[in-house]
């Protein structure tokens, strides 16, 4: 695809069908009828009880009804001015997305980026609110798109907001500069605008956990400004686990002239005339920023009552440099009182917001971030150049963060939150002129060697113009990926396969694989599914000497241009067409293992569906179970059966590993294990599928499946392993350490790697032989953790995906099953 044309748009596989604003509709009747059917309205909540079969059909209904909605409604974008006449023709543009245009730290570095990129673009900023930075933009920016006030932030008028976008400026990339300019993203994204998302904010301060997954999940590029602020996000939303992202610590920002009515924007606290004159140049400490509780400021005036005490024969500063919103009045008002009980009104000074900075940092001798959490402030970057000492809070911000590192800096990082400490600091410093001197200094040589605007702008371009070539790149593999019918739209998609045509389909898988590159994350599978059977794309890029992924080609277009190589990437898969009726000479076993009863009855019609005859061993958790157990078997005149009943311990796996280890299925070729899974973290309709997915792939159902994996197994010495071919690229998750200490008590002879297949659900056939490794563990049923389990991280999760190793360790291949029809 060359840069301007049009790429498909791609929606995701949770795509919302209501895209109107009911309000918008023109007819009073039409909105009464549109209303009914909102993610709220009885149509859809109707539809959410359907079952599976009939949720289809109604999906179709409710894209209709979309489609009437969008035909009453006029989008709010119509009205939106998009200005071309400063647009350079010839030279490509970058579209800056800003919140909001006040004189805070996010939209001052937006006003920067646009300084410093309209080197060598057109700039187009989409500013959601306005703000005394608007004059600004609009004098500086190739281009202002402003958002009215109340603009539905709602997917029916993001999106042709969205394309209006692409239509006028044809974006080279996009900038969302914060994470409250995340309302675009996805719409910008799904027209191959590449977006670079610069996570200014701790992840911490944005609740519920959740609002910020879209953003990481479909943003191109992800830039941190410091380690902890990553390490916040990383916490809260796994998928960061399984994508690359830069942390990147912006250059100081160039801070544009209050040149417009302060309307809207923070209360004066004092006044704007700059700090009181001070003939004696007393030693003065300085804080910067809106006053907020996230600010310290409370803890800035305590940390000022405390150096009164300790140096009670020096005459010290403090002075604040902001103002404060006036939803914030009740906390500067707690303010005042703070330092009127303290007897602090003398020595500690706010100012309120102040044009020009530099008299407050020219005054200064120390710089005090009282802030509760700050991931890289601007002014903590400008007093580190001016060679001003920034006492500051551990764990709170990434200055403190960088002044950690090194020696001559560390001590003015104290304890969290410990405004007493943070005064010992500055006592230390006003106490001896050497030190100050000395630490002055090297603060400004580490903010020197760190910070630098233009480098930062660099690095953002160079992330934008990557991701820019990546999108480019998908046209000519999604050429090479159809030409050679290398993907299964069934396999990918699932139950939402016919919503997608063969060439949006793939577009669509490479579009989601390229966020997972370069493809060696432990959790990249987050992002993807399996596109074509018997093959893995994540081994294939980890695993295969000859994949560059630096090249930025996916891992699929990259194995069938180079002919399909052969490796640990690929697999044999199984499928009805090799179906044979004729019995088989093998003695088979078949363990079962139900905690639901009723589940029974299936896995045994399933079973008959198989021209072999089997050994069947069913293990439960109680008498009343097993009796119940007998009562069905009973019905089904089976003969060769034997009930076992357990603890509620170690669920399928214990029965069965105890099974294996009492040598009950020595004497057998091949054992089935089976169970009655019902996935109850998760709603119903997913257990359900979930496990008529494995028993139609691996037992019975439009096919005799049992009968095509026997015969395999048969004609292949080498084959001992058999499981379900799932869609999921599914890794370790939260196992790996649990995994890796099972390993060494194996005592396997390879490490494990990061991508590998597994039976995905515990169910599977085997040679025993194939399993015996297992029984090095000698796990017994305390080993087991009791029930209620988490739904990953014990010793079950790690055992079921290790088997497929415990296989190789004893010299037997594996294979999968694949039935079209059976989709999850």
């Amino acid at each position: 695809m060359r840069f301007g044309e049009q790429a498909p748009v791609i929606k995701g596989l949770n795509q919302r069908y209501t895209r109107v604003s009911v309000d918008t509709l023109p007819i009073p009747s039409a909105k009464i009828i549109m209303s009914m059917w909102r993610d709220d309205g009885p149509v859809r909540k109707l539809a959410r009880r359907l079952p599976p079969w009939a949720k289809r059909l109604a999906r179709r209904l409710l894209g209709i009804a979309d489609q009437v909605a969008r035909g009453y409604a006029t989008p709010k974008a119509t009205g939106i001015l998009f200005p071309t006449s400063r647009i350079v023709a010839g030279r490509e543009t970058v579209l800056l997305i800003i919140h909001e245009a006040t004189r805070t730290g996010a939209p001052i570095l937006g006003w920067n980026l646009t300084v410093e990129l309209l080197a060598d673009y057109n700039v187009v900023v989409l500013l959601r609110r306005g703000g005394p930075l608007r004059e600004a933009f609009e004098a500086t920016a190739s281009a202002v798109i402003f958002l009215p006030d109340g603009f539905p932030m709602q997917p029916r008028e993001i999106e042709p907001l969205a394309r209006k976008l692409y239509d006028a400026y044809a974006p080279k990339y996009a900038i969302a500069n914060s994470v409250e300019s995340r309302f675009i993203v996805a719409e910008l994204e799904a027209l191959s605008i590449p977006v670079v998302a610069l996570v200014h904010e701790f992840s911490s301060g944005y609740r519920p956990v959740g609002l910020l997954h879209g953003l990481f999940k479909t943003a191109s590029a992800i830039v941190f400004p410091a380690r902890i602020v990553a390490d916040d996000a990383a916490a809260d939303y796994k998928i960061l686990q399984a994508r690359d992202f830069s942390i990147l610590p912006q250059g100081p920002s160039k801070l544009p002239s209050l040149s417009e009515s302060r309307r809207g924007e923070p209360a004066s606290a004092t006044s704007d005339s700059g700090p009181n004159p001070d003939p004696e140049h007393q030693f003065c400490v300085i804080g910067i920023g809106t006053i907020t509780m996230r600010k310290g400021v409370d803890l800035f005036i305590e940390a000022a009552a405390a150096v009164t005490q300790m140096l009670p024969d020096r005459k010290l500063r403090f002075v604040w440099a902001g103002s404060h919103y006036s939803f914030d009045q009740p906390y500067f008002d707690a303010l005042q009182q703070q330092l009127l009980e303290s007897g602090l009104n003398d020595s500690v000074e706010l100012l309120g917001e102040l044009d020009d900075l530099d008299p407050v940092y020219r005054r200064a001798d120390v710089f005090f971030l009282s802030s509760r959490l700050d991931p890289l402030p601007n002014v903590a970057i400008d007093s580190a150049l001016r060679g001003l000492p920034v006492v500051c809070f551990d764990q709170t911000s990434g200055i403190a963060e960088l002044l950690m590192k090194h020696e001559d800096t560390r001590d003015l990082v104290v304890p969290h939150l410990d405004a007493r400490a943070a005064a010992a600091a500055i006592c230390r410093l006003a106490s001896d002129p050497a030190r100050l001197h000395r630490v002055s200094t090297a603060i400004a040589g580490i903010a020197q060697a760190h910070f630098n605007m233009k480098g930062y702008v660099r690095q953002i371009d160079s992330l934008g113009t990557r991701a820019r070539r990546s999108l480019e790149g998908l046209g000519p593999a999604q050429k090479i990926i159809l030409q050679h019918g290398a993907f299964n739209r069934d396999l990918h998609f699932g139950h939402q396969a016919d919503s997608w045509s063969a060439e949006t389909g793939v577009w669509k898988y490479l579009a989601d694989s390229r966020l997972a590159a370069p493809w060696n994350k432990p959790l990249a599978g987050t992002f993807m599914r399996r596109p074509l059977e018997g093959f893995n794309p994540l081994i294939y890029a980890c695993e295969n000497p000859n994949f560059d992924p630096r090249q930025l080609e996916d891992p699929l277009a990259h194995f069938v241009r180079n002919g399909r190589p052969a490796g640990p990437w690929t697999h044999r898969v199984l499928t009805p067409d090799a179906n044979d009726a004729r019995p088989l000479t093998l003695k088979i076993a078949v363990h079962g293992h139900f905690h639901y009863p009723e589940l029974l009855p299936d896995f045994i019609r399933r079973l008959n569906r198989n021209g072999n005859s089997f050994d069947l061993f069913l293990s439960t958790t109680t008498r009343a179970k097993a009796d119940d157990i007998a009562g069905i078997v009973t019905g089904f005149a089976l003969k060769n059966v034997d009930i076992e009943v357990g603890g509620n311990r170690g669920r399928d796996l214990a029965p069965f590993l105890k099974g294996l280890r009492d040598g009950r299925y020595s004497g057998y070729d091949v054992v089935g294990h089976f169970h009655g899974k019902r996935s109850v973290h998760v709603d119903s309709t997913t257990g359900e599928r979930w496990r008529n997915f494995l028993w139609e792939h691996l037992l019975g159902g439009q096919f005799a499946m049992g009968d095509v994996i026997l015969r395999a197994i048969a004609n292949d010495p080498a084959l001992g392993l058999v499981f379900a071919e799932d869609p999921n690229l599914n890794g370790w998750d939260e196992n790996l350490e649990i995994a890796e200490a099972l390993a060494a008590r194996m005592k396997f002879r390879r490490p494990l790697p990061t991508h590998f297949d597994f039976p995905i659900g515990t169910m599977f056939w085997a040679r025993p032989r194939a399993l015996a490794p297992l029984l090095r563990l000698d796990l017994r049923d305390g080993d087991f953790p009791p029930e209620p389990l988490p739904i990953d991280g014990t010793l079950l999760h790690a055992l079921e995906r290790i088997i497929p190793f415990a296989a190789a360790e004893a010299g037997i291949s594996y294979a999968t099953t694949y039935v079209r029809d059976s989709k999850r």
